[in-house]
């Protein structure tokens, strides 16, 4: 018989939900206006620097409509800034506000304490393996679905 709680998928989109809300509850908590999705955006920024809105895209799994409304909302919130690419003015540069960059420090300790109390009770050896696991999904449909992929019929 088929049971839903028997598929990693099932657990995967589960711990997503959870996570997503309860990290913006924090945040919300502690006085910060940020939502889960900002919350991915800023963590690319702050890892890998100023992106174009395709990459932002790419790098958090979410189609360009729903980063550009992300951004636009970042804007507003001084969060980031837009600027033209000056080797292709059709392209947008989003960049870190001084802001955004401040928040860093103040969200980042907020995010570690909530994931030190999620698997808290979880034995490291159990930890790297789910890692490893995760990671090798993460691939395996990275490279059926992502922008190298082949083209499915």
């Amino acid at each position: 018989m088929f049971n839903h709680e028997d598929i990693v998928l099932h657990w995967v989109n589960r711990i997503g939900f959870l996570s997503r809300s309860e990290l913006a509850a924090r945040f919300r908590a502690a006085g910060h206006s940020i939502s889960a999705e900002e919350w991915a955006l800023l963590l690319m920024l702050w890892a890998k620097g100023p992106r174009t809105p395709g990459e932002l895209a790419q790098e958090t799994v979410k189609d360009r409509t729903t980063v550009t409304r992300l951004i636009d909302a970042m804007v507003r919130k001084d969060l980031v800034t837009r600027s033209e690419d000056l080797a292709d003015r059709r392209r947008s540069i989003i960049t870190l506000s001084r802001h955004g960059e401040d928040l860093k420090h103040l969200l980042i300790p907020i995010a570690q304490a909530f994931i030190a109390e999620a698997v808290a009770e979880i034995p490291v050896d159990d930890m790297e393996t789910t890692l490893r696991t995760l990671r090798k999904i993460t691939e395996t449909l990275t490279a059926r679905t992502g922008p190298d992929a082949p083209e499915r019929s």
